[in-house]
């Protein structure tokens, strides 16, 4: 049956939409969702039965916490004592599996080991919701079970498993677990004897559960749809009811115009590779004009980029001293937007309001008729903090004294760009009649001198460096423990837990970053020098080389996810062989696998994004110093949909938080004392007039604010999950730390 419509309810999972998806792409029926919390239903059970009379079934989704606290499963408690006369078919997933047990008799408590991002055999009855169903090899994120008073030793003869107990007389078992001896038997789904409810402890919607499990959502509807006839409840679905509440994320797209300002630009192919370094010493030589910012695709000895898929470009934006600034602070709740001299301070409730104003002033950009192979014409390059991201998420940041930007764009008109592939430079402006200045920049790059020693510091040795304050080995040991017992208690599935470092130096900024880029070569380095036009305490120097891109879009409407996790340091006894199969074990594959899930929901919960897939999972990529586990995950905006809606739904980045991302975030702000990221955890790059963007993930890098004499923060972590080792986490988080403090050459405080 296709047409009908179910009721999902959200347990602030960041799997949800993964879970919508696949129950509309594989049975043709409208998804509505409503939170468990919904204020319309939590304290108004009449409201909430006629609510459930417009559906023809529900599905209660998964979600951190335990199923016996009413706050964790809020509205999913309610299903499993409806009337006969509101009752109506129900699957209970995760969370929502082991409430309907939890209502039926069952007890909850932790397995011996938590099976957070695993992918196991699911031993099942063959009837039921598996009736027809073969193999089935599912994704299981739980680290609380299901004890219906089975026993933990039975294997799959053994009658027992088949039949109700007298701990739970009316549930029968359909399916189990039973490859852990660890754990014991685990109980994977079941069914009500008399009502219709059915559960499933595993995640069908996960990119690793195979064909056999989503079988189960077929035959779970089918089931659904024949009960519904038999007690001829059909006919009493009343019709939908629009109560303008969604669940998923407007894209606020507006369509293109004939109005859109005009790219001018030239272009040149030099016989050799431009010496990027010394092309930018040149241009931050320029009288009255402030440093040009960098956002440099790193390259190898003979100019070929790192990583020629997500670094082949190189861009460098020409600040002027009127441009267009768009800063804001989570402090202070201001936003503050300069255009010249004029001054606009505004009061936000969030950083999603600064969205809304940063896509008003992209579509008041646009422009058209540059260079089709160059992804930047001109724009807004900046960043946006981790504070910023929380409040996307409705997770407020750390408390500080600070009043600091945690999102900064500035609008660049004239910049050069440098495809390392093709060895093309573009020279590109924005503004009218600027031919003087296209000719003679083409013009000086056509006849650029490398400076000697441009890549390093020109041969002196380092200044000396301090390290002001730095992580303790036994605080971060208990930390990653703490980490681990809220993973345990089912509050979370991963936890990327960070630490940060203070390093003093008298070195500038740009040596920092030289000698950077030259240790670390990495397809998103980055130097940005902002000075602020209200307060000096405002300026942020930033130096980074991240090798992980966060999100881009092309002006035609693909956007793309890269997300790393799993990483192993290059050492002279490390081959390829031996990183493939540290890379290939089950704590990196759990890691990498969570947060695939956790990007398919952010991508697939904005409106207008579709084809959401994922042509890359887990595959190992080699780089100067580290080989990593990488993935892709890929959507199509629609042409009314810009990618900053998809930007502002998927932040923080969640290789930097974990999933569910949310009770992640809240529990990471405790763990790690209330201390603020800033820019570490972020997320750094442009937005195209043409309609593309770019960002990295902040990592290996160092910021500081205010200028000279202020300290540099340097952040470094790792993702926490149950099989970690807190001297492993120390050592991981420590190898990260250390060469970002070696290229300072600091020395303990």
């Amino acid at each position: 049956m296709s047409g009908g419509r179910i009721l999902f309810i959200d347990a602030y999972d960041s799997f949800s939409n993964n879970i919508i998806n696949l129950l509309q792409d594989r049975l043709s029926v409208t998804v509505d969702s409503v939170f468990i919390d919904d204020h319309r239903f939590v304290f108004n059970d009449d409201a909430f039965h006629e609510h459930l009379q417009q559906f023809d079934a529900v599905v209660a989704g998964p979600g951190p916490g335990h199923p016996a606290n009413r706050k964790d499963v809020g509205l999913i408690a309610k299903l499993w004592t409806l009337s006969n006369d509101h009752l109506l078919p129900v699957l209970g997933i995760c969370l929502g599996f082991q409430s309907l047990c939890l209502a039926h008799g069952a007890s909850v408590g932790r397995l011996t080991q938590p099976r957070h991002g695993l992918v196991t055999a699911v031993t099942h009855c063959g009837k039921d919701v598996y009736s027809g169903t073969g193999d089935v090899r599912a994704t299981q994120y739980h680290s609380l079970h299901v004890n219906a008073g089975y026993p933990m030793t039975a294997g799959p003869t053994d009658p027992q498993l088949w039949m109700p107990t007298k701990t739970c007389p009316q549930l029968e078992p359909l399916a189990w677990d039973l490859s852990d001896p660890g754990n014991g038997s685990i109980f994977m789904a079941v069914r009500h004897i008399t009502k219709p409810f059915r559960g499933v402890q595993y995640h069908p919607e996960s990119i690793c559960t195979n064909r056999e499990g989503h079988q189960l959502v077929d035959n779970w509807w089918q089931e659904a749809v024949n009960w519904n006839q038999y007690s001829r409840r059909s006919r009493a679905v009343k019709p939908p009811v629009s109560n303008g509440h969604s669940h998923y994320t407007d894209g606020n797209g507006v369509d293109g115009n004939d109005t859109d300002s005009k790219v001018y630009w030239n272009s040149l192919n030099p016989c050799k590779p431009v010496d990027l370094p010394s092309l930018m010493q040149e241009l931050r030589g320029l009288p009255g004009s402030p440093e040009p910012l960098l956002l440099e695709s790193g390259t190898r000895g003979g100019g070929e980029p790192v990583n020629p898929e997500t670094g082949r470009f190189s861009i460098i934006g020409l600040q002027d001293t009127s441009a267009t600034q768009v800063c804001y602070s989570t402090s202070s709740h201001r936003l503050q937007i300069i255009d010249g001299p004029d001054v606009t301070t505004e009061n936000c409730m969030n950083a999603s309001e600064v969205f809304d104003v940063l896509e008003h002033l992209m579509q008041a950009r646009k422009a058209s008729g540059g260079p089709s192979e160059s992804p930047f014409w001109g724009g807004f390059v900046g960043f946006v903090s981790y504070e910023a991201g929380l409040e996307t998420i409705d997770v407020p940041p750390p408390v500080s004294s600070e009043t600091r930007p945690d999102i900064w764009f500035i609008f660049v008109e004239r910049s050069v760009v440098l495809d390392h592939v093709k060895g093309t430079v573009y020279i590109q402006s924005l503004l009218e009649k600027d031919t003087e200045w296209l000719n003679s920049t083409r013009a000086a790059i056509a006849a650029h001198t490398p400076l000697k020693q441009s890549s390093t510091t020109n041969g002196h040795s380092k200044p000396a460096a301090k390290v002001v304050c730095e992580p303790a080995q036994t605080e971060y040991c208990t930390k990653v423990q703490t980490c681990q017992s809220r993973l345990r208690a089912g509050s979370s599935y991963e936890l990327c837990l960070t630490d940060s470092t203070r390093i003093r130096t008298t070195e500038d900024a740009w040596s920092l970053y030289l000698r950077l880029r030259a240790a670390n070569p990495a397809p998103f380095s980055a130097y940005l020098n902002m000075q602020s036009q209200t307060s000096a305490a405002q300026n942020i120097e930033f130096v980074g080389s991240s090798p992980e891109r966060f999100l881009s879009w092309s002006r035609a409407g693909a956007c793309q996810f890269r997300p790393i996790k799993g990483t192993v340091k290059k050492t002279p006894s490390t081959t390829r062989a031996t990183a493939e199969a540290q890379l290939r074990t089950p704590k990196e594959q759990a890691e990498n696998l969570m947060i695939v899930d956790l990007i398919r929901h952010d991508l697939s919960g904005v409106a207008g994004v579709t084809k959401v897939h994922v042509p890359q999972l887990m595959a190992i990529e080699e780089y100067a110093t580290v080989y990593q586990l990488v993935s892709v995950i890929s959507g199509t905006l629609s042409p009314q949909t810009s990618g900053l809606p998809v930007l502002a739904a998927s932040l923080p980045p969640g290789s930097m938080t974990g999933a569910p991302k949310k009770r992640s975030c809240e529990l990471l702000t405790q763990i790690e004392n209330q201390r603020p990221r800033g820019l570490y955890s972020g997320v750094l790059g442009y937005l195209d007039v043409g309609g593309g963007g770019d960002f990295s993930v902040v990592i290996r890098s160092a910021f500081r604010y205010g200028g000279d004499g202020e300290d540099w923060r340097i952040g470094a972590g790792g993702a926490v999950t149950v099989l970690s080792e807190s001297e492993a986490e120390w050592e991981e988080m420590e190898a990260k730390r250390e060469r970002l403090v070696g290229v300072f050459g600091g020395g303990n405080s």
